[in-house]
């Protein structure tokens, strides 16, 4: 084994948030195998790893225009790859930026395209999606008296796919059972893929709370960006929300999604919010 790599991963690394939704970034290119999947299996698991919600790599990238480049490839914490990471790629625009693989403006190449983003002095991280985001339709949640949540879920791709659920009969979002609604929800038979899948509580003034269970995760997570980019444009779509739209994560902390409609289609959508550098660390032999 390189005394550079661990499990076949880069040695030093860096744990970042955003919004609560935490990484392990390494920078480099991702050359991943069956190998390299289960060390971030075992450094993703909280208590025996380092812990996070996923892993990023980040490359520089030759320029095609006037904005320095870079490629951010993401994986879920059970190793498997996902196009896109709405609150990663802002993590990891702020990685390139503080490793001087960019400059505060940016484009960050994910698997769902070539995202723009801006990153601010005070850490936060503004990304703009790479196409517009269209509702796909209904589906139902399975909870048919309309005890929890109500019975339709619309569902719709932010890079990935997401159902966003609004609460009803007067509950909020912080009484939902996650843990029980979110896994049969997650492997939806209509939905092929499954999905990301967030509840929601509608406040007043443009403002929402939302909580998020991720696949890839299997758990409910601090925060979803890509799930509160779905659940921003659902409301205005369907509820009448205007943008920007405040939304308040299970971390406490909040993210602005600003848009624009046609219809059930949202143009020129952003996502802004904190991209915050926790530690810098080094892996030993015995973390895998």
């Amino acid at each position: 084994m390189s005394a550079e790599t661990i499990g076949g991963l880069p040695r030093t690394f860096w744990k970042m948030a955003g919004a609560g939704n935490d990484f392990l970034v390494f920078e480099g290119a991702a050359a991943i195998g069956p190998r390299e999947a289960e060390t971030i299996r075992r450094l993703c698991r909280r208590g025996t790893g380092v812990g996070a919600d996923g892993v990023l790599f980040v490359s520089a990238r030759e320029a095609s225009g006037a904005r320095r480049e870079v490629r951010a490839d993401y994986f879920n914490a059970d190793g498997g790859p996902a196009r896109f990471c709405a609150n990663g790629t802002r993590c990891a625009s702020r990685f390139a930026v503080l490793r001087g693989l960019a400059d505060a403006e940016l484009v960050t190449h994910t698997g769902w395209g070539a995202v723009a983003a801006t990153v601010r002095a005070d850490g936060t991280v503004t990304i703009r999606l790479p196409e517009p985001v269209a509702l796909a339709g209904e589906v139902a949640t399975f909870d048919p008296e309309g005890r929890v949540v109500e019975p339709r879920a619309a569902h719709l791709t932010v890079g990935v796919p997401h159902l966003v659920v609004f609460c009803a009969n007067g509950l909020e979002v912080e009484t939902v059972d996650v843990a029980a609604l979110g896994p049969p929800l997650r492997r939806h038979p209509d939905l092929t893929d499954g999905a990301n899948v967030n509840f929601v509580s509608v406040r007043g003034g443009s403002r929402l709370s939302v909580r998020s269970f991720e696949r890839g995760v299997e758990a409910e997570t601090l925060s979803c960006g890509s799930g509160v980019v779905a659940s921003a444009v659902v409301a205005g779509a369907a509820r009448g929300q205007l943008a920007p739209v405040s939304v308040t994560t299970r971390s406490g902390s909040a993210l602005v999604v600003d848009f624009r409609l046609e219809g059930s289609l949202a143009h020129d959508v952003t996502l802004t919010g904190d991209a915050r550098v926790v530690f810098r660390g080094e892996l030993t032999e015995e973390a895998v």
